[in-house]
């Protein structure tokens, strides 16, 4: 039996979706950017594991938030806008700048806006968390208005959590689309990662720009730093997985790459190393300019994308 309930993180408000046979759950910040803001689940050895690294209290949200993202939704768009500046349309807009020493704006507009619970679905297999945000144009640097909705699904086998985004504007709307979710570790450079088919379009590390980025079979990370996007290729679906022995755990991480979904993936490995983010995006960094991935919504236009987390067998 699953059951959805109301918990507290100082003055905000999460909700967590309970497997109450296996106590394996998922949490949401539904008042901070709608932030996925933990996922617990059993291991190979029946241990229950925090595998995304979140704020567990309300002073990391305060205090940590504008520099980690942790979770967040990120639209209108995902990544930087060089400078906050684009142009649609023919007219130029300014962005408010959040990113004060790059000078850039960063990961858009909604990811500390509070979120509306539309509805919650308790079942035998699963739990369902709809939450809805009605972006109004109040920002003078995206004078839009659209609406967004996402569907937090938690069952036996996975997490999926799909984004539908509408244009109730009465003009055609700029848009893109992502998720900053970090999956947590004891040491990352002993976690073992593979990922399909992928070109490397950009590294701040100075990776190696081609389409052989060196995890088309399962290795250690080791002391490699990433904070690189990548071009996804293959099908539907495009996968990752991460592996832990130490923690007997590994998981899949899953986007849906077809045409205006998420095509593209940024991977981050913290300073720290004791977490990756791992971040489905629909578009490039600088997209409102560059216009690489970026979705153009008529009047009353639809999208829809969906990523999602599974919990696999070790070996």
């Amino acid at each position: 039996m699953f059951k959805i309930e109301k918990h507290k993180l100082g003055q905000f408000n999460t909700v967590r979706l309970i497997n109450m046979l296996t106590d394996e759950y998922l949490e949401v910040l539904t008042d901070f950017g709608a932030g996925l803001n933990d996922l617990v689940v059993k291991n190979g050895k029946n241990q229950l594991k925090s595998v995304i690294d979140g704020y567990r209290s309300e002073q990391e949200v305060v205090n940590d938030h504008s520099t980690a993202f942790k979770g967040s939704k990120l639209s209108p768009f995902p990544n930087r806008i060089l400078n906050g500046v684009y142009n649609f349309n023919g007219k130029s807009y300014q962005l408010p700048i959040n990113e004060v020493g790059a000078n850039n704006n960063l990961h858009a507009l909604l990811h500390n806006q509070p979120f509306e619970i539309l509805e919650e679905k308790e079942s035998e297999n699963e739990a369902i968390l709809i939450l809805g945000h009605e972006y109004n144009g109040t920002d003078q640097g995206y004078p839009f208005v659209y609406a967004l909705k996402l569907t937090y699904q938690f069952g036996t086998e996975e997490v999926s959590i799909k984004t539908e985004i509408e244009n109730t504007s009465n003009t055609s709307i700029p848009m893109g689309d992502g998720w900053h979710p970090y999956f947590r570790f004891d040491h990352l450079d002993h976690v073992q990662m593979k990922m399909g088919k992928a070109n490397r379009l950009s590294s701040n590390f100075g990776n190696q720009l081609n389409g052989t980025h060196g995890f088309e079979q399962s290795r250690a990370i080791g002391s490699e730093s990433l904070d690189d996007c990548f071009e996804v290729k293959g099908g539907e679906r495009f996968s990752l997985q991460l592996r832990d022995e130490a923690q007997d755990l590994a998981l899949e991480i899953w986007q849906e790459n077809e045409s205006q979904k998420y095509k593209y993936l940024q991977i981050y490995t913290p300073p720290t190393r004791k977490s990756i983010a791992i971040e489905p995006v629909t578009c490039l960094p600088n997209a409102f300019n560059t216009g690489e991935g970026l979705i153009i919504l008529k009047p009353n236009e639809k999208v829809s994308m969906s990523f999602g987390i599974k919990n696999i067998p070790l070996n």
